[in-house]
Formats: structure tokens, sequence, C-alpha cells
């Protein structure tokens, strides 16, 4: 009788595993989409830790001086060992170990200068790459090498039946212009790919968004001869798809559509991810009671994106679906208010094909628990060429977590000499 039931638990067993190797393998089959089955994760999640996601992490203190202080709103960019702390249209640049090196702010009237403009990114390389507005009909892309060097300036034209935006690099000969239809009876498109010349190489078509998500973005009346059809010339707004490098690749995310594209270094254009949304796709008619915080439906937060080897890190709005919403204290010129949440956290294993909504390991803090060197909660706002994921801590952040945490290793020693005022504190984790 125990011969039968352990042949039989045996079986089952077999059969569970053989049924979980099929999933996987479906998930990976060459010359298919891969899936982000995210409605099947939908309702629950799980604490992640940093260890699953990448094999070390190092904290660096940037160095504090009248020179090198961070302005408000930073935001961090690691590459090529390089740390840049962009803040208030001033970059600050660092060395690996947190040694300031020199600002970086290039505004003016001058030939090698701009008057207003965005950092757009910082190639692989560590050069600085800087898009400005120019003449109505053009935007200018200027750019500096990794010591803040001038090296050259280029015209990137306007297309008269769209609305562009931001430009990225997929090598020195390729670039991609996020793009955005101005009205529903115009030439689509979602992209377009220059060359270094900036010549059009490519057009990319809109990828289907349905009529039903297409009117949530509004419609405004505008007047002008440049219309196809003058008649009815109604301008119409869509979100252009966020721009997003990935080794030899540029992926396009949008918030409306299941599908995450991608560019190559060939121009080929397709499909990199499947969201599967399941019964939490946008099909409600009715958006009088749809925000970001409340509604009958899940979207993709396309302003959010960190891929790497082997992981793929994605926020969603939940809204009514949102199994574990918080809260947080905001303080601004106006005053001091509650703002609720109900936003999460994805992660998507390309190996196993697995989707795991991120729990949140401290209350109102999302991301990862760093189990490797006990330090806050890491939520990576960047990734690296070379896949070096990177997050900015305020030294006081630091402080705090080191007083009620068990804090090991190279953090230990930090905490020690960090004060209040100190510059913030950046956290590197090399991802698998």
């Amino acid at each position: 009788m125990k011969r039968s039931s352990l042949r039989t638990s045996s079986a089952l067993l077999f059969c569970i595993l053989f049924l979980l190797s099929c999933k996987t393998s479906v998930n990976n089959q060459p010359g298919t989409t891969p899936v982000i089955d995210l409605a099947s994760s939908v309702g629950g999640g799980r604490v992640v830790n940093l260890s699953d996601i990448a094999t070390d992490v190092r904290y660096v203190k940037l160095e504090t001086s009248d020179s090198s202080l961070i302005g408000m709103y930073p935001r961090v960019f690691y590459e090529n060992e390089r740390i840049y702390v962009h803040s208030m249209k001033v970059v600050k640049v660092f060395d690996k170990n947190g040694k300031f090196l020199f600002k970086f702010d290039r505004r003016g009237r001058g030939a090698q200068e701009y008057q207003s403009g965005n950092i757009r990114a910082m190639s692989k390389t560590g050069d600085i790459i800087v898009q400005s507005n120019a003449a109505s009909q053009s935007d200018n892309l200027l750019f500096y090498d990794r010591e803040g060097n001038f090296i050259k300036k280029a015209i990137i034209p306007y297309q008269k039946y769209t609305f562009q935006d931001r430009t990225i690099e997929i090598n020195n000969n390729l670039f991609v212009t996020s793009a955005s239809p101005k009205y529903r009876d115009s030439v689509q498109l979602c992209a377009i790919v220059y060359d270094s010349l900036f010549n059009i190489k490519k057009e990319i078509p809109m990828p289907y968004i349905s009529e039903n998500a297409m009117e949530s973005d509004g419609e405004m009346i505008f007047f002008s001869s440049d219309s196809p059809t003058p008649s009815t010339n109604r301008m119409f707004s869509l979100n252009f798809p966020a721009l997003y490098r990935y080794e030899d690749n540029v992926r396009l995310v949008t918030s409306k559509n299941d599908t995450i594209f991608s560019i190559d270094s060939k121009m080929n254009y397709s499909p990199a991810f499947s969201i599967n949304l399941g019964k939490f796709k946008n099909e409600s008619p009715d958006k009088d009671d749809i925000s970001v915080l409340e509604g009958d439906y899940i979207t993709l937060n396309r302003s959010y994106y960190i891929e790497s080897q082997r992981s793929l890190i994605l926020n969603f709005y939940m809204r009514n679906f949102a199994h574990e919403p918080y809260e947080r204290t905001v303080v601004n010129r106006l005053g001091t208010r509650v703002q609720k949440y109900s936003d999460c956290y994805a992660l998507y294993d390309k190996k196993s094909g697995e989707v795991t909504l991120l729990n949140q390991p401290v209350k109102s803090k999302l991301g990862f628990r760093d189990d490797l060197l006990d330090g806050p909660v890491f939520l990576p706002t960047h990734i690296s060429g070379d896949f070096y994921a990177s997050a900015l801590f305020s030294a006081a952040e630091i402080i705090e977590h080191a007083e009620t945490n068990n804090v090991t290793g190279d953090l230990k020693k930090l905490v020690t000499s960090l004060k209040d005022s100190d510059n913030p504190v950046v956290a590197i984790a090399k991802m698998r």
C-alpha cells in the first residue's frame, strides 16, 4: 500500500514538473514573442531579494564640496565607470568611487552651446547628448565627450504630419526619434529612424491602439493649412512611445498597447514582449471615473523600464486591483499632504517566464530587499549599457536606515563618516 502511494506521489510530482517545464519552454521558443503574463499574477505578490536580480551591490558616497553640491530633484546615471547626477539642468560628474570631476552646463548662445535643452542620454562611452529646441521645424542634437568637450551638432528635422519628441542612438550611425501623429487621418507613425546625417532611413508605423483607448487622450480643434483634410482639421493627442536602450536595440514602450516593440541595428522592427492583461485590459467605454489611482483596468506605466540580460522590471497602474495600495507624505511649496498610490512593480524573468508582483519590503517603500548588504529598499532608476543598475539615496535616508538595521560591509563603513548635509549616496548593482 505504501509503495503504491509512493508511486502515485512520484508520478504526480513528475507530471507537475513536466507541465512546469513545458510552460517555461513555450515562453522561450525561438521565433515566438515572449509573453509577460501579468493577468495570472494579479491579486498577490511577494518580497523579492536584490540577490535574485543582481550579483552584488556597492554604495558610493559622492564627494561633498561647494562645487559638487547636488540640487533638487536629482536623477542618477551610471555609464562607463562614471556617475552622472542631473539636477536643475546641470550635470555633476563623479568617478566610480564618488570623486567629483566636473560640472557640465553648456547653456548659452554660442555655436557649441544650447539655450534650453534636455540631457537625453549618456552613451555607452559616457558621452553626453543634449537635445535642444532649434527653429520651429527642427531640434538640435549636441554631442559632448565624457569630459564635457563639444564634439558636433546635428539637426533633427520635423516631419509634416507628426509631433516628435525624444531622440536616442542605437549606435553611431543610427538614431531613433519617438513620434506621434498630429491628425487621425494623417500618416500614423510612432518612431522615425535616421542615419548619422539625419536622413530618414525608416518610418515606424503606430501599433494598433483601440478607438476606446485612443479617445482617452482627447482631441482638440486645430486650424492649420497643413492638415490633409482642412475641412475637419482636428488635432488629437496620443502619448509618444518611451524609448529605452537595450544592447544594440531600442525598445518602444506605450501605455495604450499590450506589446513592447524593438528596433535593432539593422533597422528590423519587431515585437520584443507581449503583455497579457487578460480581463484587466482597458475595455471601459466610460472614462469619467478612471484615474491612475482608481478604475476597472490595469495599464503599463511607460515612464519606467529596466531591462537586464536576465530580468525585466516594469511598473503598472493597478487601480482597483492593487493588492498593496500605499500612501506617502508629499511636501512642496503648497504645504504637506498625504498622497495615495495604487501602482506596483513587476519582475519578469526572461529565462523562466515567471512574473512576480513586488510586495513592499518596508511599508510604502517599493523595490527589492537588499539582502546583500542589508541596505535600504533598492529600486533602480537607470541601467547602463553593461547592466549596472543605479539608485540614489539622500544621506539622511542612509543614516536613518542604518540606525534601525544591521548594515554590513562597505555600507557600514560609509555610514560612520556620513552627515545629513552630505551629498546623496549612489547604490550600484551588477544585474544578472
